[in-house]
C-alpha cells in the first residue's frame, strides 16, 4: 500500500459502502501523493474532490490571481514536505466565485435551519452536523525579503490574503486575515457583534443598526517570518441568533474567543436578511469547505508581491456533531498490520468530543523510521454504523520531532472481525491496519 495517501482514501478503505458515517474529514498536504503538482491549484488533484471557484456552476479560480503549488527550495519549513500551496495578493479583486475555495465535505456544518443555497443553487449539503474545525499551517514566501507593514494607508508591498469557513458562494461564517510584517507576521480574526438593541424577527433593523458591526481582533503578532505557524479555529453552531462560540488558537494556544458572522446574514438586507417575519430568509449559513482570497481593490494592486505572499500547508478541517459526547470513549494499545505486510503498534486514549487532559495518542512505526506523538488531541467524533463503531480523532503532534496535524480513524467491530486503524499525518506519512495483537475499543 502506498504510504502517501489522502483521508478521504483513507476512510474509504473501512467505510465505503457500508453504513452511514457522520463524521467528516479532510487533510490536504499538497504533496504528489494527493495528485497535486506545481503549477494552478485550479482542478487539483487530479483525482477526487478538486479546488475550484464557485460550484454550483462550476466557475474557474481566476487565472490573474498570483497562486500556484510550488516546490519548496531550502528556506522552507521542513513539515511542509516537498510541495506547497502559494498564494500573494499580487492581484486583488472584489470578487468572491472566482476566488479558490477547497473541496467540499460531503456533510455540512451548521444550524439546523441554516441556508445551504440562495434559492436557486445549492451549495452544500449531506448530514446537517453542528460543529467545524479547520486548521492549517502558513509561512512566508519570501522570509528573507524586506517584509512589509500593513498599518500604512498606501503600500504596494502590503502582504497579506484572508480565509473563511463558507459554504462554496462566499457567504463567509467567520474570517481570518495573514499580514506580513515588518515586525513579523500578524493574525486578525473578525466576528460580526449584534448589540443591543437586539435583531429579532419582529425588527430586524435592530441587528444590522449603528452599535452592530464586525469587529476585528489580532490575535497574534509578531510571530518569526523564517518559521511555520498555524491557526485553528472551532466553530460550534447554536440555533437560534448571537450565540454561535468559536475558538481561536494559534501555534496551538488558545488565543480568542468569539463568535460566527450568523447575526449579519439574519439582520443585514446585504446579505439577504433583515426581512420582518420572515424565518425562512433570516437564517445564518452552512460551511463544508474553506475560501481563500485575496481582497481589496481591482487588478494589479500589489505587484512587487508577485510569486511571493504566502505558503499554506497542512490544511485540514471535519464537520461532525459535537453533543451527547461526555459518555463515548475510545482506547487502543496494540500492534497493526498493514495490507502490505508492515506493522507498527499504536497507542491512544479519547474522552468525549472535546480536548480532554487524558487524551493522547501515540504511533511507533520502526520500518518506515516514523515516531509520533501527540501535543493536542483536538476533538472527536463517535459514530455507530452497521459494521461497528467508529471513533474519528484530530488534532497535533510531533513526527520525529516535527509539527504535523494528525487524524485517526479506528473501528471497533466487536470482536467479530479485527479492529480497523487508520492514521494519517499531514506530513504524507499514512498507516492503515488492522489489529493483530492488543486490543481496540470505542465505547
Amino acid at each position: 500500500m502506498k504510504r502517501v495517501i489522502s483521508y478521504a482514501a483513507a476512510v474509504a478503505l473501512w467505510f465505503g459502502g457500508t453504513g452511514t458515517v457522520y463524521a467528516d474529514s479532510m487533510a490536504i498536504n499538497f504533496e504528489p501523493g494527493q495528485g497535486y503538482v506545481p503549477g494552478s491549484i485550479d482542478g487539483q488533484p487530479s483525482s477526487g474532490p478538486i479546488w475550484q471557484g464557485q460550484n454550483p456552476p462550476g466557475i474557474p479560480i481566476n487565472p490573474l490571481i498570483d497562486q500556484a503549488i510550488v516546490t519548496n527550495g531550502p528556506g522552507a519549513p521542513e513539515s511542509f514536505g516537498t510541495q506547497s500551496w502559494r498564494i500573494s495578493n499580487a492581484y486583488t479583486s472584489g470578487s468572491f466565485g472566482d476566488m479558490p475555495f477547497s473541496p467540499s465535505l460531503k456533510n455540512e456544518a451548521g444550524e439546523t435551519m441554516a441556508l445551504n443555497g440562495n434559492g436557486v443553487l445549492t451549495f452544500s449539503g449531506g448530514v446537517r452536523q453542528n460543529h467545524f474545525d479547520v486548521q492549517w499551517a502558513f509561512a512566508s514566501a519570501d522570509p528573507t525579503g524586506p517584509g512589509t507593514d500593513c498599518t500604512t494607508a498606501v503600500d504596494t508591498l502590503c502582504s497579506y490574503i484572508s480565509m473563511s469557513p463558507d459554504r462554496g458562494d462566499g457567504a463567509r461564517m467567520s474570517y481570518i486575515r495573514l499580514e506580513d510584517d515588518t515586525s513579523g507576521l500578524r493574525v486578525f480574526f473578525d466576528d460580526y457583534q449584534d448589540r443591543a438593541p437586539y435583531g429579532s424577527l419582529a425588527e430586524p433593523a435592530a441587528g444590522c443598526s449603528a452599535e452592530d458591526t464586525f469587529t476585528e481582533t489580532m490575535v497574534a503578532s509578531g510571530l518569526d517570518r523564517r518559521e511555520a505557524h498555524s491557526v485553528q479555529l472551532t466553530m460550534d453552531f447554536v440555533d437560534g441568533p448571537r450565540n454561535d462560540v468559536v475558538q481561536v488558537f494559534v501555534d496551538g494556544k488558545h488565543v480568542h474567543t468569539g463568535t460566527s458572522w450568523e447575526d449579519y446574514f439574519r439582520w443585514c438586507p446585504e446579505s439577504g436578511g433583515g426581512v420582518p417575519f420572515d424565518s425562512a430568509h433570516d437564517q445564518s449559513r452552512t460551511v463544508d469547505s474553506m475560501l481563500f482570497r485575496v481582497g481589496g481593490g481591482q487588478g494589479e494592486t500589489h505587484p512587487l508581491n508577485r510569486l511571493k505572499g504566502f505558503l499554506i500547508d497542512n490544511l485540514s478541517y471535519a464537520s461532525f456533531n459535537s453533543e451527547q459526547c461526555d459518555e463515548h470513549n475510545s482506547d487502543g494499545d496494540s500492534d497493526v498490520q498493514s495490507a502490505s505486510g508492515g506493522h507498527s503498534h499504536g497507542k491512544f486514549h479519547k474522552h468525549g468530543c472535546g480536548k480532554d487532559a487524558s487524551d493522547s495518542v501515540s504511533h511507533q512505526d520502526d520500518q518506515q523510521g516514523h515516531n509520533f506523538q501527540s501535543s493536542s488531541v483536538d476533538a472527536a467524533a463517535f459514530t455507530t454504523a452497521a459494521d461497528g463503531r467508529t471513533a474519528t480523532m484530530t488534532g497535533t503532534g510531533l513526527d520525529n520531532g516535527l509539527p504535523v496535524t494528525f487524524t485517526l480513524v479506528v473501528v471497533d467491530h466487536d470482536g467479530l472481525i479485527p479492529a480497523t486503524y487508520s492514521l494519517v499525518l499531514s506530513d504524507g506519512y499514512a498507516f492503515i491496519g488492522s489489529v493483530v495483537s492488543g486490543s481496540i475499543s470505542v465505547l
